[in-house]
C-alpha cells in the first residue's frame, strides 16, 4: 500500500512545508506523492500541495492548475491553483528577455499565451470570485510591459473592496512601473493596517527612497505593532538608502532579539542592494567611456556618407 495513505494530515503538511522549503527534493518520488495530494479529501492539503509547484515549474501542470482554478469546491484551494499559475506568466517573462530558447526556462510560447488567457479571463469576470480575481491580478502583474495590466492594477486599487485594494498594492511591488511609488508612498500612512503592511513591504520591494524616512519613523517606534516594525526594518535594507545603514546597525544591537536579528538580515540585504549599484554605476561609467571614445573615434575622420566627402555607395 502507499505511504501516503497511511499519512495524518499533520505528517502530509510536514512533508508538504519541507518540500516547499527545499528541505526535500523534487524527486520521482515527491512528485508522485504531490500528485497524489493535490486531490487529497482535506482541502488544506491540497491547497499545500499545489502552493508547492511554484517551485517546480514544469509544463506538464498547467492543465492541472487551471483544473483546480475553476473545478475545486474549495476556495482556498482555487486560489492557490491560479497563484501558482503566476509562476508561468514570471517564466515567460523571463523568456521574452532571455529567449525562448534558454535551457533553464520551463515554458513555451504558446503555454505562456494560453496561461495569461486563462488568468485574464478570471481577473476580468465579474461572475468569478474575489479572491480568485485577486490571485489572478497578482500573478498577471508579473506582466510589466502590458498596459491591460496596468490598467487592472489601477482598476483594483480604486475597487470598493479593500481586499482588492491590497491586491493592487501587492501587484504594484511586482509590476515595478515607477508610476507606482507615490501610490505606495501614501498607503505608508493609511489607517488601514494591511494596506499599511502591504505599502510598507512594498516601498521595500521597489527599493524607494523616497519612503527612507517613513520607514525609519516606524523602525524605530517601538509603540507601533511589532510584525509592522519588524517589516519596516527589513524594508530599510531593501531601499539601499545611505540614511538607512546607521539606523539598521544600532536596531542590530537591539535587546529585543527578534529586532536584532531582522536588522542583521536587513544590514546584509542592504549591502546587497548598494553592492549592485554600484556594480550599475561602474557599467554605466565603463558605457559611457567607451561611448566618448567612439565619438572621438568618429568625430576625428571625415563622414565617408557625406555626399562632399564621400566616395562609398550606400547600396
Amino acid at each position: 500500500m502507499a505511504r501516503w495513505t497511511h499519512m495524518n494530515k499533520r505528517e502530509k503538511l510536514s512533508y508538504l512545508a519541507d518540500l516547499e522549503d527545499g528541505y526535500r527534493p523534487f524527486d520521482k518520488h515527491a512528485l508522485t506523492l504531490l500528485r497524489s495530494l493535490m486531490d487529497d479529501h482535506d482541502p488544506e492539503v491540497r491547497a499545500e500541495a499545489i502552493a508547492c509547484l511554484w517551485y517546480d515549474p514544469d509544463s506538464r501542470w498547467i492543465d492541472v492548475l487551471m483544473r483546480k482554478a475553476t473545478e475545486d469546491p474549495h476556495a482556498d484551494v482555487r486560489a492557490h491553483a491560479i497563484s501558482a499559475l503566476g509562476r508561468y506568466i514570471y517564466e515567460g517573462e523571463e523568456a521574452n528577455l532571455e529567449g525562448w530558447d534558454a535551457p533553464f526556462l520551463e515554458i513555451s510560447p504558446e503555454d505562456y499565451q494560453r496561461v495569461t488567457d486563462f488568468l485574464f479571463r478570471i481577473a476580468q469576470d465579474p461572475e468569478e470570485s474575489l479572491s480568485a480575481r485577486r490571485y489572478a491580478l497578482e500573478a498577471l502583474a508579473f506582466r510589466s510591459d502590458d498596459p491591460d495590466v496596468t490598467d487592472l492594477i489601477e482598476w483594483a486599487y480604486r475597487h470598493r473592496d479593500r481586499r482588492m485594494k491590497i491586491s493592487a498594492i501587492f501587484a504594484m511591488a511586482r509590476h515595478g512601473d515607477p508610476r507606482w511609488g507615490e501610490y505606495i508612498l501614501a498607503e505608508l500612512h493609511s489607517d488601514d493596517s494591511q494596506v499599511q503592511y502591504e505599502a510598507v513591504r512594498a516601498a521595500g520591494e521597489l527599493g524607494l527612497t523616497e519612503a527612507t524616512d517613513t520607514l525609519i519613523e516606524m523602525a524605530t517606534n517601538k509603540t507601533i505593532r511589532k510584525p509592522l516594525r519588524l517589516l519596516s526594518i527589513y524594508a530599510l535594507g531593501e531601499t539601499g538608502d545611505d540614511r538607512a545603514y546607521p539606523v539598521l546597525e544600532k536596531l542590530a544591537r537591539s535587546r529585543d532579539r527578534d529586532v536584532r536579528d531582522v536588522a542583521r538580515d536587513a544590514i546584509e540585504e542592504w549591502i546587497m542592494v548598494t553592492h549592485m549599484d554600484d556594480m550599475m554605476e561602474d557599467a554605466l561609467d565603463e558605457a559611457d567611456a567607451e561611448d566618448a571614445a567612439a565619438q572621438f573615434e568618429t568625430a576625428s575622420f571625415p563622414d565617408v556618407w557625406d555626399a562632399d566627402t564621400g566616395t562609398f555607395s550606400k547600396n
